[in-house]
Formats: structure tokens, C-alpha cells, sequence
């Protein structure tokens, strides 16, 4: 009896093995690449110079530090989008289509100026495209509540039912618990690239960056995982009244980025000439200091010294450290002040000096 049922199950076997293969097969052709295919770019929203950002399909991260422009930043996105020509070197790239902005940290009050902030950007014909929401009294979960919904259900809702262009999360810790629980944000920032693929959509998240002044890292393990799946990630920092936005990473072209100011009225406008003139003002201070920092060892009759003369006078007048003073004799030497004799010299320039007639040591 055994003997007629070890060639039966031997049967059974590889007929389930062919069809594990079979099944496989079918699933694998989604997935694989082929060779001899096109595939086409994204289609990108906006342009910012002369680089198309914002590609339907994927993630873009806007960080910064606490208060340091995030919001408005993403304001911008939305106008740019919606037809503003608030920025001169911006445009949209799409003739008509919907923002959906979800707010998840401030009050109503404050969400409210979100949107007027934006309209009051945006060509009127254009108001009924943008759609601003607040969530911060919606749960993260339901629970048991049949009739509730999650920050994240209201997101996917949105986005499956209204098919918008462009989806602002400001911001994405507010989905989950722990923005430091790897579980927890794995799935919610693959949710959310799932979202933007299937519907072909972009989704802008704001992420605050860690606490020390030069970490711009994107806090938390969640952070983490935007680096990895966004396509690109924008950083927002203030300097006085003025916010520069950079574009440090891109899977494609990264743009200049921009900047921006904020009017009488609190609201964005170019702030590019502004940043020149405040540059200009930053570039004269730094030469002035320059000037005065050395101006105590150089010799003012255009006598040559030698570099280590001048390392070695500083650092016993200054708390300086040897780097530092070179550093200052390269800077002063770029602007013109000083100039070089020969490879180990250097002397005060004028205008009506001939170096050929100075003779090396």
C-alpha cells in the first residue's frame, strides 16, 4: 500500500512546485525591468530656475529648524503651483490641477492664515484648486471608534478620492506615536511613497531637523527613512528677516533654490535682491575685521613679512589657533588687501607698488 502512495505524493510535489513557479513568474513581471523598454520621467509640477522639481510619483521632505520658515515654504510651493508669479524664476508646469494642504500641528486660527496666505499669492481663478485642512484634533488611530478616522486615513482618503497634484503633510510626525520607532516610521513613510506612486501624486512632508545648530539632519529615525525614500529634500534656514531655501539633495537636478522675506503683511515675496545687498554688508564686515585683526603685525610701508612672522606675532597677541591665522592671511590675500612677494612673503598692496622691485630674502 505505501508503495502506491510514495509515487502519488512525489506527483503531488512537483505539480505544486510548477505551480509556486508559474505564480511567481506572474507576480515577478510587475517588478522586473525591462532592457529594451522606455520608461518615462516624472511629470514635474513646478520649476525652480531652471530645474523641474515636485515629481508626481514620489516624496519630497521641506526641513529646518523650529520656526525657521517650513510653513511658508510650503505656502510658496503651493502658490508656485496654483500659477504665482510672486517669484520670477519659478512657474508652474501644470495648467490646472489640486493642492491639498494638511496641516497637523497648528490651531484652526493658524491654519486659516495658511490659506489666505497662499490666495493671497495665487491668481483668483485659481482659489477653488487649493484645499487646506486641519488635523490636529484628529486621532492618530481610532481605536474602537467605528465612526472615527486616523490622520493617516483622512490623508489616504483625500488622495484616493480627490486625486490632488500636490499633498502637503505639515507634518508627518503628527501620523504616528514615535517618530523614533523604526517600526512605526517604516511604515508610514512606505505608506505614503505607496500613496504618491499609485496616485501618481507628489507629496511634500515637513520634518523638523535635530537641535544642534549645525545638524541638519531630519529628526529621529523617521528622518532617516525620508532621506532614503524621498527624491528630494529641501532645507529652510533663517538669517535676520531673510529665509534661504537649498536644495541638498535631489535624485535628479538639484535648483539653486530660493529665497524669501516676509512682507508688512506677513506674507512670502522674492527676497533675493535683499539677500544681495545683506551678503555685500556680510562680505564688507568680514574684510573690515580682517583689515583690523592684521593690521597690528603687517607692516604698513609695504615691507615684506613672512607668513610664519605673522602666525607666530597673532596667535601671541590673539587667542587664535595657527589654522585661524592662516586662514586670515588666505582671506586678505583674496580681497586684494595683501599681496604676495614669493612663495613664504607677503606685504601691504598699493596701488602704485611694482613687486618686481622688491627682492627676495
Amino acid at each position: 500500500m505505501n508503495t502506491f502512495q510514495e509515487p502519488y505524493c512525489w506527483q503531488a510535489e512537483l505539480l505544486a512546485e510548477a505551480n509556486a513557479v508559474n505564480e511567481f513568474s506572474n507576480i515577478k513581471e510587475k517588478f522586473v525591468i525591462d532592457g529594451n523598454a522606455d520608461y518615462p520621467e516624472p511629470e514635474y509640477l513646478i520649476r525652480i530656475g531652471d530645474v523641474p522639481t515636485l515629481p508626481k510619483g514620489n516624496l519630497v521632505a521641506v526641513s529646518a529648524k523650529w520656526k525657521n520658515g517650513k510653513t511658508f515654504f510650503c505656502d510658496i510651493l503651493s502658490a508656485i503651483f496654483l500659477g504665482s508669479d510672486t517669484f520670477t524664476n519659478c512657474e508652474s508646469l501644470v495648467k490646472q490641477g489640486k493642492v491639498r494642504f494638511i496641516d497637523t500641528e497648528q490651531a484652526k486660527n493658524d491654519t486659516a492664515r495658511i490659506l489666505k496666505t497662499i490666495r493671497s499669492m495665487t491668481p483668483e481663478d485659481r482659489h477653488g484648486d487649493i484645499e487646506v485642512s486641519c488635523l490636529r484634533d484628529a486621532d492618530i488611530d481610532t481605536g474602537n471608534e467605528s465612526d472615527g478616522i486616523s490622520r493617516y486615513e483622512f490623508v489616504q482618503q483625500t488622495i484616493e478620492i480627490e486625486h490632488p497634484d500636490l499633498v502637503i503633510i505639515d507634518g508627518i510626525a503628527d501620523l504616528i506615536y514615535n517618530y523614533n520607532d523604526v517600526f512605526e516610521s517604516q511604515q508610514m513613510v512606505n505608506q505614503l511613497a505607496t500613496l504618491a506612486n499609485k496616485n501618481n501624486c507628489c507629496i511634500v512632508v515637513v520634518m523638523h531637523q535635530n537641535k544642534g545648530s549645525h545638524d541638519k539632519m531630519m529628526k529621529g529615525h523617521i528622518g532617516t527613512m525620508l532621506y532614503q525614500k524621498c527624491s528630494d529634500v529641501f532645507q529652510v534656514e533663517k538669517h535676520g528677516d531673510i529665509f534661504l531655501v537649498t536644495h541638498p539633495v535631489s535624485r535628479h537636478r538639484q535648483s539653486q533654490g530660493l529665497v524669501f522675506k516676509l512682507d508688512e503683511n506677513v506674507i512670502p515675496k522674492d527676497g533675493a535682491a535683499d539677500r544681495h545687498r545683506q551678503m555685500q554688508l556680510e562680505r564688507q564686515q568680514s574684510e573690515q575685521q580682517v583689515r583690523e585683526i592684521l593690521a597690528d603685525v603687517i607692516p604698513q610701508d609695504g615691507t615684506p613679512i613672512r607668513r610664519s612672522d605673522i602666525v607666530e606675532q597673532l596667535t601671541e597677541k590673539k587667542p587664535f589657533q595657527r589654522t585661524r591665522c592662516y586662514e586670515l592671511i588666505k582671506q586678505a590675500l583674496a580681497m586684494g588687501w595683501l599681496e604676495e612677494v614669493d612663495r613664504s612673503r607677503v606685504r601691504l598692496k598699493a596701488a602704485d607698488d611694482d613687486v618686481s622691485s622688491v627682492r627676495p630674502l
